[in-house]
């Protein structure tokens, strides 16, 4: 492969009006390949792209505009061009505007339209989505709550390879919901998700050595998780790690005050869905369940 020569001709096919020709030179601005990186030649590519009718320039300059990447942040222009990529039938963008409806981040929140462009681009097996849609359903947001739908579409997802799904279906496990309750069950799937780089399951995985459940008590081993999912940069694993610690130190400390590592099993959370928008879930009811999504962008566009 030579880089500088994917350059050459993509921006000879841009010069002649290629569409699709102009959003690859931006992509190559975008990641440096075959030129210096240069993110505003990039948005200036996707945007000629995007214009000129390209889908992937679309979808592209929505994700820059949602990041601000090379250009002013704008969440309602990001989630008008990830509208106008899926109509299109970018299914990326499907799954991204879907994302936009779940939150409320650039459009009106709207479950049902979230849940919609989930079952679009779920059906054309983006693995995010399927286990977004899967989501939808555990939480009943946008779906019917029904719990063995959402363990049906985890499962298509783990036969399609996907990690977060594997940590979804162990909370499924864990709290008996969709599927039969088993602890070890549980306990597996988070460490053969955490194994494989999920976060969440690192977190989960860490509650369950935390309390015992699933797998011998251990708080070290609980810590370590816990500093595996914080060192990638998961807030839930600075949480409970900082709160291991401090409950560490506490511990023959007496006070009136209402300390956050005074844990109660109870309540302990689990973290679902895909890696970048997270659900905590506890063992409450499901009337009693809140939903905390958490919307953040790959590193990289996408073509």
């Amino acid at each position: 492969m030579n880089p500088e020569q994917a350059v050459s001709w993509f921006r000879k096919a841009s010069d002649l009006g290629n569409a699709d020709g102009t959003c690859s030179l931006g992509l190559c601005f975008y990641q440096g390949i075959g030129v210096e990186q240069d993110l505003l030649w990039a948005v200036r590519y996707f945007k000629k792209a995007a214009e000129g009718g390209s889908v992937r320039g679309m979808f592209n300059l929505g994700f820059c505009l949602h990041r601000g990447s090379g250009i002013r942040r704008d969440h309602e222009q990001a989630a008008s061009w990830f509208m106008k990529a899926a109509e299109s039938g970018h299914i990326s963008a499907m799954y991204h505007l879907g994302r936009c409806f779940y939150t409320g981040v650039g459009v009106l929140k709207d479950l049902e339209e979230a849940a919609s462009w989930f079952r679009q681009a779920a059906e054309k097996q983006d693995l995010s989505a399927m286990v977004s849609l899967g989501v939808c359903f555990y939480e009943g947001h946008g779906e019917r709550r029904n719990p063995e739908s959402a363990v049906e579409w985890f499962r298509k997802a783990i036969e399609l390879g996907s990690v977060d799904a594997v940590n979804s279906l162990g909370v499924c496990q864990f709290l008996g919901k969709g599927v039969e309750e088993n602890v070890q069950e549980a306990a597996d799937s988070f460490r053969k998700a955490a194994d494989l780089g999920s976060e969440a399951a690192m977190v989960n995985l860490g509650h369950c050595y935390y309390w015992g459940n699933g797998v011998g008590k251990n708080l070290d081993e609980a810590t370590s998780w816990y500093s595996k999912a914080a060192d990638l940069g998961n807030v839930y694993g600075m949480f409970y790690l900082g709160n291991s610690h401090c409950e560490t130190a506490g511990a023959e400390i007496v006070s009136d005050l209402s300390s956050s590592w005074q844990r109660d099993q109870r309540d302990q959370e689990f973290l679902m869905g895909v890696a970048s928008s997270v659900t905590t879930t506890t063992k409450g009811s499901p009337e009693e369940e809140e939903a905390v999504p958490i919307l953040e962008l790959p590193e990289e566009a996408s073509g």
